[in-house]
């Protein structure tokens, strides 16, 4: 009686196959797992999300995501200006395309970043989403972003 629902979580590339096992295992209300740009490009990582989702949604498994707005792990001499464990998006234009981006699939949560100042960026850039964000112009951003995949 403490609790209602009960999920799972995980990182790196090999999350979205491991939910698929847990889920044949055990009746999760939810999971949650990393959903960018970046990660969504790694092919089998792409292909294991897309059977998770699907197997989410026969069996109504809320879907929650992170590290939305992740730009590349934090260097070794960058100074930490963040309270995330990954090096954060911070132009609002950037974390505008990452937020809708994520927002462009309606059967899955964006949970926000674990950063007070960040907050209010991923708000705003929620509150504005209208349409599915062109890929084009996903790759076009990014790509001179050179954001990098964290979890290899």
């Amino acid at each position: 009686g403490l609790a209602r629902g009960i999920g799972v979580t995980g990182h790196g590339t090999a999350i979205a196959a491991m939910h698929l096992k847990s889920l044949s295992h055990f009746d999760f209300d939810s999971i949650l797992l990393p959903y960018n740009y970046a990660v969504f490009q790694i092919p089998k990582y792409a292909a294991d999300f897309e059977a998770m989702v699907k197997l989410c949604r026969e069996q109504s498994v809320a879907v929650q995501t992170i590290k939305a707005i992740a730009l590349r792990p934090w260097g070794m001499t960058a100074p930490r200006t963040k309270a995330t464990w990954y090096e954060p998006l911070t132009e609002q234009r950037d974390i505008d395309l990452a937020v809708h981006w994520v927002l462009s699939r309606p059967e899955i949560f964006l949970n926000t970043a674990g950063d007070i100042t960040l907050l209010p960026k991923v708000l705003d850039a929620a509150s504005r989403y209208e349409q599915p964000v062109d890929e084009n112009q996903m790759k076009d951003r990014f790509d001179s972003l050179e954001m990098e995949t964290l979890f290899v």
